[in-house]
């Protein structure tokens, strides 16, 4: 199962769980900041992901408890940055709250080939 966070709607405080059922074949190494596809919404709501030559439909799940999605910062006290600082002497953590994931939306079936039927050409 392949999960990736996305950020979905004008707020950027509310995130979505995008989830895949399976595997991704790249033939790139990392997949971290690589374009996997385009996701839409149709008419009625139902997302819609286009990876390469094959759609996937899927379905918009609420969770029963929404994630935080949090970012660590290290703080010093008095200290400057080029010293070593032990575990807890001058040293303390914080959390920002960077946005909160209410929702995920789910692909679980297979995915359709987009196939383009072509104009007969005339001779």
């Amino acid at each position: 199962m392949v999960q990736i966070f996305l950020k979905l709607g004008e707020d950027p405080k509310e995130w979505s769980i995008v989830e895949l059922q399976g595997t991704l074949e790249s033939s790139e190494e990392e997949l971290c900041g690589s374009h996997i596809g385009n996701l839409h919404f149709d008419d009625k709501g139902t997302p819609q992901l286009i990876c390469g030559h094959h759609l996937v439909t899927g379905k918009i799940q609420k969770l029963d408890k929404p994630y935080a999605v949090m970012k660590k910062n290290s703080i010093s006290h008095g200290m400057s940055e080029s010293m070593e600082i032990d575990d807890s002497d001058g040293q303390s953590t914080a959390y920002d709250i960077v946005a909160f994931v209410k929702q995920k939306i789910i692909f679980k079936n297979r995915p359709k080939p987009i196939i383009i039927k072509t104009q007969p050409t005339k001779t």
